[in-house]
């Protein structure tokens, strides 16, 4: 992945969404990883005053690989992203867990922004209403925003794809990609990796591969 030039901005990509527990800072953590270990220049901002991604990245394992800013103030959060995209291709951004005025700035910014969604109708309901928000900004900053909901924590195929039936309904925008509910994400966070570094052959690391580079597709520089 190489944007040709150091001159170019870095694409930022940011995952929100109001509903604890969707799994915002291991779709960070996991792309971050992945990214990083294919050779691109990453940098993540930690804008959740939980620092849920900052104590992950902290254990200094895979990881702590990456330079990590943690801003969760709302005066400072836009110049704490933008000051990341000068040297950085990719700029990853952990949202609070709530709709504020940090999610609306940082949304400012955002090239994509990827809306976590458990398989159940709260979940879904909140990908909707994270949707409109991004829609609201980019008709703010006069300039499209994408947004697409990621399933995340998937137990059952039927379910899940009930659930991006529902989504695609609602138009949504459901990734092709999706995260499974499986023991290595959890164990990542604690030893401040990846499955990317530790199962590297597992279905995990695979799900991985296919969300970053579906990501990178929409995000990617033309001709990048």
């Amino acid at each position: 992945m190489q944007q040709g030039g150091k001159s170019a901005r870095g694409r930022v990509i940011l995952a929100a969404t109001a509903k604890g527990g969707a799994g915002k800072s291991t779709t960070i953590a996991c792309l971050a990883c992945w990214w990083h270990a294919a050779g691109g220049r990453i940098a993540l901002v930690d804008a959740d005053p939980n620092r849920t991604l900052t104590r992950w990245h902290a254990k200094g394992a895979a990881l702590g690989a990456v330079p990590l800013v943690s801003e969760a103030h709302e005066e400072r959060i836009v110049d704490a992203i933008d000051g990341l995209t000068a040297a950085h291709e990719l700029v990853l951004v952990d949202c609070p867990g709530f709709n504020g005025q940090v999610t609306l700035f940082a949304v400012g910014t955002a090239d994509c922004v990827l809306i976590p969604c458990m398989t159940d109708e709260a979940n879904v309901f909140e990908a909707l209403r994270m949707g409109k928000l991004v829609e609201n900004v980019a008709k703010l900053a006069n300039r499209p925003i994408p947004s697409h909901a990621l399933l995340t924590r998937v137990k059952r195929a039927s379910v899940a794809a009930h659930s991006r039936a529902q989504l695609e309904t609602l138009q949504a925008r459901p990734l092709t990609s999706f995260l499974s509910d499986r023991a290595v994400f959890q164990e990542a966070s604690f030893h401040g990796s990846s499955p990317v570094a530790l199962e590297p052959r597992g279905q995990a690391t695979r799900e991985i591969k296919a969300l970053a580079a579906e990501v990178w597709a929409i995000v990617a520089p033309k001709g990048g």
